[in-house]
């Protein structure tokens, strides 16, 4: 899970993007309040200086409400949190340049709108690192600020959603990390899915994701599957931990080693945690024992029961 945490005017602000901000981009969010849907919901591009890029932000007002809902455009800055898997708007970096000054959100002169009910819009984005761009990752947020529209077209109060832009810029940078640790969640586990927990720390200077694999053997070290593992951002100095399940299809039982690897952007192995935990189908364990029960049961009731007596002639 990502923690976003801004100061502004009336208190203390704070969004929570749920682990799918990082680990499923393709997947629109949905805020309550307005009813606001945003595609895409992070931003990522590798620029050299004097560069450009340019795309499309998609905003529509999913509210049932007839009423329309007001959008004020926004770009500033953020910073990651040291040792936290955690980010914090800063409105502007210390810096000459910023990703702030890079880019470019909506038309010109049109940073408030209104958005009808069911209705959807396009806003534009381009983002241009300028030729002194220093090397490294740099980071803004553009923010949307939905209000929904009483009657009177007064203001009442609305929310404030966001999509992440990640810049890197081609150099001395370093993408780099290690696993603080890997295990599963229970040591114990009587059915599938078997849920694991990666603690991955950014030791470099941009951001990175880890990609890799895990290796599940059983008790007889032959190999049950592979688990691909991908598509979470880990900021610099930040520290993420990456949630992976395993669903499988069979009967669990046993002793099982879990080994994950890590592959940095040059192919060499990075980093390697490994894990063990235990499984026992206690429910089909428990039908089949229960089964034997009854059929002890019946066998003694029959023997007291019933006599049988065979004569021969």
């Amino acid at each position: 899970m990502l923690y976003i945490i801004k100061n502004v005017k009336n208190g203390l602000f704070a969004t929570v993007f749920l682990g799918i901000l990082f680990l499923l981009p393709f997947i629109p969010l949905v805020f309550a309040g307005t009813g606001l849907t945003i595609q895409p919901i992070k931003i990522s591009h590798t620029l050299n200086p004097g560069e450009s890029v340019s795309g499309v932000i998609s905003l529509t007002n999913a509210s049932s409400d007839d009423i329309g809902t007001q959008i004020t455009l926004k770009v500033e800055d953020f910073v990651p949190f040291a040792g936290q898997d955690g980010i914090n708007f800063v409105g502007r970096a210390p810096g000459v340049t910023t990703a702030m000054d890079w880019i470019t959100l909506g038309k010109d002169n049109e940073k408030t709108f209104v958005i009808e009910k069911s209705g959807s819009r396009g806003i534009p984005y381009s983002i241009t690192a300028p030729l002194d761009a220093e090397p490294g990752g740099h980071y803004g947020v553009l923010f949307f600020k939905a209000t929904k529209l009483g009657e009177g077209e007064q203001l009442n109060v609305g929310t404030q959603v966001a999509v992440l832009v990640l810049i890197t810029i081609p150099g001395s940078h370093l993408q780099k990390g290690k696993i603080l640790n890997f295990s599963t969640k229970e040591k114990f586990y009587s059915q599938s899915p078997v849920n694991y927990l990666m603690r991955f720390e950014n030791t470099g200077t941009v951001h990175f994701e880890p990609k890799g694999r895990i290796l599940i053997k059983n008790i007889f070290g032959s190999k049950v599957t592979e688990i691909p593992v991908e598509g979470n951002i880990v900021l610099p100095s930040g520290i993420r931990e990456i949630p992976i399940t395993w669903k499988y299809e069979g009967i669990l039982l046993g002793r099982y080693t879990a080994t994950v690897d890590i592959i940095g952007p040059e192919g060499d192995n990075i980093g390697t945690g490994t894990t063990v935990f235990y499984a026992a189908p206690l429910w089909y364990m428990g039908e089949f024992f229960g089964s034997i029960i009854v059929i002890y049961f019946i066998l003694s009731y029959l023997r007291r029961r019933v006599k049988i007596n065979i004569s021969l002639n």
